[in-house]
Parts: C-alpha cells; structure tokens; sequence
C-alpha cells in the first residue's frame, strides 16, 4: 500500500507544483497581453499609415507607395535630423556605458551602506523629463545658469551653451545620459554580482593587475548584460523626446532636432501625420537593427 500510495502521490505532487508555479503567469498575463497588443497596434499602424499621404492638405488617405520615404531621404531638414541624431546617439552610448560601467563596479565594491547608495543611483532616473530639462535649462543658461556663474567666478568668459549649435548638442547629450544611466547602472550590476567572487580572488593570488581583472575576466563575463546595456542606450537616445523638447526645442538652427523631436514637428505642427508615421518606421529600424547588431555581437563574444 505505501508503494502504490507514493506513487499515486508522485504525479499530483508534480500537478500541484506546476499550479503554483503557474498562477504568476497567469496573473500577470493579462497585462502582458494587453500591452503587447496596443504596441503592436501602434507599431503595425505607423508602418501602414506611412504608405499613404494623410495630412490636413489632402482629402482622403491616398496610396503613395514609397513616396514619403524618397521625400524625408531627398529633404535637407531630416537629413540634418538624421546626422545629428547618429552623433547624439553615438555620444550618448559611449559616454553612458563607460559611467554605467564604472558607477556599477563602484557599488559593487561598495560594503558599506551599499543598499543605500544603490537606491541613490536610481534617483535620475525617477525624475522626470521635464524635471531634467528644467534642472538643466538652469544650469546651462546663458545669464543665470549655473555654470556661468562659476565662470564668471574665476574670471572667465560667460559661454553661450543653449545658443550654440555644438554646446546644445552636449548639453542635451549630458542631460540624456544622467537620466539613462541609473537603469544601465543596474543592469551592469546584476551581471557583475552574478560572478563568483572566488574569481577574481584565485586572479588577485595569481598577481593579476587591475586591467587584467577588467578586460579577462569581468567584461567577458558581463558581455551579456553589456548587449543588454547597450540596447537600453540606444533605444532610450533615438527614443529621447521628453527632455529634448523642453530643453532646447530642437534648436538652436535644428541642432538639437533629433529624430523624435522632429517626427513630433512634422506629425503635429505641420499636421503631416503621414510623414511622421514614417519617422516612427525610421527610428524603429534603427533601433531593431542596432539590436541586432548587439545581440551578435555580444553572443559571439560568449
């Protein structure tokens, strides 16, 4: 009776863990389904819409084919657009992945208070986007800000950072990455406190230096979550509009009139809906095919 008791109790053992297991997904699957399908919507009727010609000039939606993609490729607005936001984004993964990396090896190594400096990190990117541009419109301004105060302190000369082209396009580059960061951080962080630290100990007895520990051991280690990181990055900076618009505005002279920027301008200024359909399908194939080429890359590099 015992034998035939376990194993009549072995197959509804596996059916009730299976149950517990399962309630999670199910809970949370509405919500998934629901989300999914409002993107996919999004998506499927950006990438249709930009095939036709729907402004407030034309009556009806006619069939135009490829015909705003030649438009936005042959005009010298997008194309400034274009330019300034591959030099945007490039800045902003750069610069972000170098401080995300560096910030998640300091917490890392950080035992004291280590919950608390990791809630501190996040603080960026809690805060708004309009929020950050405000904070940043201060600091930057050209009488008042911040950092002409300082200038002017020392004795040096006032710069114009909102009304120059190139000083608009760091400023906004900064502003990017100090809200980006913080999720890069974290994302970084969960890779290094996967590795066994008897690692990096049996490297240290062996006499391996600091450089050594970075580029053999935790980078190659970490390279999944650095493809992760990096998609992040790129999706958050060819996606950036929140701060941008505040901030700058797009200018000075469209400097800082990144893709976003100018699918919003075009979509709901100039009321060509159509043309701003096909900026969203722009930035969507950078973002997939950069994602790609992470993905790749990073999977080769395991």
């Amino acid at each position: 009776m015992s034998v035939n008791q376990q194993v009549t109790a072995g197959p509804s053992t596996k059916s009730s863990t299976f149950r517990k297991k399962s309630v999670p997904y199910l809970l949370i699957f509405p919500a998934v389904l629901f989300v999914a399908g409002v993107l996919a919507y999004a998506v499927i009727s950006g990438i249709l819409l930009s095939f036709f010609q729907y402004d407030l000039n034309t009556i009806g939606r006619p069939f135009v084919w490829f015909q705003n993609y030649i438009y936005l490729f042959t005009n010298s607005a997008f194309l400034n657009s274009l330019m300034r936001s591959i030099i945007f984004v490039a800045l902003s993964v750069i610069i972000g992945l170098i401080l995300g990396l560096a910030f998640a090896i300091s917490l890392y190594r950080t035992t004291k208070y280590g919950d608390f400096f990791k809630g501190l990190s996040l603080i960026p990117y809690l805060v708004s986007g309009v929020a950050t541009a405000v904070m940043f419109r201060f600091m930057f301004a050209s009488d008042v800000g911040l950092i002409n105060m300082i200038l002017d302190t020392f004795g040096l000369e006032q710069v114009l950072f909102l009304a120059d082209p190139n000083w608009a396009l760091f400023v906004t580059v900064l502003a990017n990455v100090w809200g980006i960061v913080p999720f890069t951080v974290l994302i970084l962080l969960s890779g290094i406190q996967a590795i066994d630290s008897e690692l990096f100990e049996a490297a240290i007895v062996d006499g391996a230096s600091k450089l050594n520990l970075l580029f053999k051991i935790l980078l190659p280690l970490i390279s999944p979550m650095m493809g992760i990181a990096l998609i992040w990055l790129s999706f958050a900076s060819f996606n950036m509009f929140d701060v941008i618009l505040p901030l700058t505005g797009g200018g000075p002279l469209r400097a800082t009139e990144y893709l976003a920027v100018y699918m919003y301008n075009v979509a709901f200024t100039e009321f060509q809906y159509s043309l701003g359909s096909t900026v969203m399908v722009v930035i969507l194939f950078f973002n997939v095919t950069l994602s790609v080429i992470y993905l790749k890359i990073f999977k080769s590099a395991e």
